[in-house]
């Protein structure tokens, strides 16, 4: 069981290397994970095990472990792809300039709702547009992202209007919602009837399923920023 490969990097550019390398390391790790798997299946089959049914306990341990592995590189990813593109997208891009503005006009309020300590703090500050990127910067990377709707705001910030990449990004959905069942609930679950283990099942044809997604858009994402960055 291995995932599927990531695709092809497009138009790399200097600035998304590091979340390109990190977005491999993870995709690596959780590879080697369900490696881990099989050598674990394979060793209870040697044993005289039956491998075609339930996988056991610890081996469906290696799929949470590659599900929170792909959750966690795909939230580093993308976190770092922000820090390392959008100061320069900001400079040319109408949509993240747009996204940019949003935030703005919510941080120092319209001309009805102004607050004045903080249009204070940015005019005191030595660059204004500079603390102001700095504060949204943070506002996107500051927590962890928890949801597919979170991932949608990321591109948006990045200014990515490919319909189909944008209509791709819901398809997260599963593997956040097993991401935080994992890492949040340990998979526990309330017995419903006699037989019932403790934590939930994890399939592996459904694991790899939402693993592949995981890596598949956020390589897409690198690859709509890289295209960003090297059009002229």
């Amino acid at each position: 069981m291995k995932l599927a490969v990531l695709p092809k990097v497009t138009k790399a550019h200097p600035s998304t290397e590091r979340s390109q390398r990190f977005l491999i390391s993870a995709h690596e790790a959780a590879d080697e994970v369900l490696a881990t798997l099989e050598v674990l299946r394979q060793r209870r089959k040697a044993k005289g095990g039956d491998i075609r049914g339930r996988l056991a306990i610890n081996e469906e341990d290696q799929l949470r472990a590659a599900i929170v592995f792909t959750g966690a590189g795909l939230d580093a990813t993308l976190k770092r792809l922000i820090r390392d593109t959008l100061p320069n997208l900001l400079l040319f891009d109408e949509q993240a300039q747009e996204k940019f503005e949003e935030f703005t006009a919510e941080k120092i309020g319209t001309a009805e709702t102004v607050d004045p300590k903080a249009v204070a703090r940015y005019l005191a500050a030595a660059d204004p547009r500079e603390r102001l990127i700095d504060d949204y910067v943070y506002k996107l990377t500051g927590s962890s992202l928890q949801s597919a709707q979170e991932v949608s705001k990321v591109a948006g910030a990045l200014g990515i209007d490919d319909k189909e990449l944008r209509k791709a990004i819901p398809s997260l959905k599963p593997l956040f919602v097993a991401r935080n069942e994992i890492s949040h609930e340990l998979d526990l679950q309330s017995l419903e009837k006699p037989g019932d283990r403790t934590r939930r099942s994890r399939p592996m044809d459904g694991t790899k399923k939402i693993c592949d997604a995981g890596f598949r858009i956020g390589q897409q994402i690198v690859n709509a920023v890289n295209e960003k960055l090297s059009t002229p």
